[in-house]
């Protein structure tokens, strides 16, 4: 009896120390926990992204870029306006006798004479005339008639019988150059005379003097010489 216990105890604890091994054996130990760096994962992962984006990132070569170029002014285009040539036109050359302000007497006869010239296209007939337009007519005629033609380019010398009004001061009368249909061309000619006092004597002797001249020279208010 004692023999069979002996050998149930020696077998139970043989199952004991098999059993023991075979849970040892199939049990693995616990794992051993590994630190995580967390800052070199993040480092590892951002490196991974900026290598795939320089992998699939397509190469740009870059546009230069536009140089602004300046804007020119607009040029202006002037077109020269033609001169028209009037078929009827004159200039004032000179004042022949008589020159603006002169002093002079009441009642003084005195012939008035201009220079101008045709500077038109059309020769000046014998119906052109030389005509008052305003200011003082001083006794003069309305028309002065010319006595010859005036070639284009020629100058000729008009004139006309004038006399002191009865006034004093600046006096001023106003004559032009008129075509066959009585329309008036050119240059304005004037006579421009500075009258004194009345003086009884002075105008006697004037008169006397101006009738000797007219007695002894052709009336020149019924000519108009043209100068070659």
């Amino acid at each position: 009896m004692k023999k069979h216990a002996h050998y149930f105890v020696s077998a139970s604890i043989i199952a004991v120390l098999l059993l023991s091994a075979c849970g040892a054996a199939s049990t693995p130990p616990p794992p051993t926990a590994t630190p995580v760096d967390i800052p070199a994962i993040y480092t590892q992962a951002a490196q991974t992204v900026i290598a795939q984006f320089t992998e699939q990132a397509p190469t740009i070569t870059p546009t230069p870029a536009f140089t602004d170029t300046p804007l020119l002014p607009t040029a202006t285009i002037v077109i020269p306006t033609p001169t028209v040539q009037k078929c009827e036109d004159s200039t004032f050359v000179s004042d022949v006798t008589i020159p603006d302000n002169t002093q002079m007497a009441v009642n003084q006869h005195f012939t008035k004479t201009w220079e101008v010239q045709n500077t038109g296209t059309c020769t000046w007939i014998t119906t052109f005339y030389l005509g008052f337009s305003y200011g003082e007519q001083m006794g003069g005629p309305a028309k002065v008639p010319f006595k010859a033609a005036v070639a284009v380019g020629q100058t000729v010398d008009v004139s006309v019988n004038l006399v002191v009004p009865n006034k004093t001061g600046k006096l001023t009368g106003v004559w032009s150059l008129y075509d066959n249909k009585g329309n008036n061309f050119g240059k304005l000619l004037t006579v421009v005379i500075s009258v004194g006092a009345a003086n009884p004597t002075a105008t006697a002797g004037a008169t006397a003097t101006s009738a000797a001249s007219a007695t002894n020279s052709p009336a020149p208010s019924e000519t108009l010489t043209p100068t070659p």
